[in-house]
């Protein structure tokens, strides 16, 4: 498989945290946690939404990464990093990720993101996550992703179960 240029990047730097990942392109999109976990034969909640999310007093971009079966509470995530969050635009995430919404790796951006994860993750040891493209995933164990990219757990409460 050829890879674009976020393809690419996700791999580079998959290789340098010497994180083992094999990129998969699917037939469908994967934009959505249960596109994926369709395309992926998994449940939903393994599968890892990458949010993007501005911090309004210092402009900065923060990653969250999230199960496919829950949503983030912005409120109580911003109380419980102290902080004014909001969704970030798609021009900035695009702009300043590399990688445009529905395509969000947690590897691979333009530049290093805080990066914070929702804790019911760490109940499977394989998960799945785009790899910079709506139709190109990655699946590896997931405590190596956290521990590689330096994730932070938040409280189970800054996350709320998706209908």
């Amino acid at each position: 498989m050829e890879h674009g240029k976020s393809t690419a990047r996700v791999l580079s730097a998959a290789k340098e945290l010497d994180l083992s990942v094999k990129i998969l392109e699917m037939p469908s999109s994967t934009r959505t946690a249960n596109d994926a976990a369709q395309a992926c034969g998994c449940i939903a909640a393994q599968i890892i939404k990458s949010i993007i999310v501005i911090n309004t007093d210092t402009n900065a971009l923060a990653l969250f990464l999230v199960s496919g079966s829950n949503n983030i509470d912005l409120i109580k995530t911003s109380n419980a990093l102290s902080a004014n969050l909001t969704m970030a635009k798609p021009t900035d995430v695009k702009n300043r990720t590399g990688f445009a919404i529905g395509g969000v790796s947690p590897l691979g951006h333009l530049s290093k993101l805080e990066t914070y994860f929702d804790p019911t993750l760490l109940q499977y040891n394989e998960v799945w996550a785009s790899a910079g493209k709506p139709n190109t995933v990655f699946k590896c164990d997931f405590n190596e992703l956290i521990r590689s990219i330096s994730a932070k757990c938040l409280p189970i409460s800054c996350f709320i179960e998706r209908n």
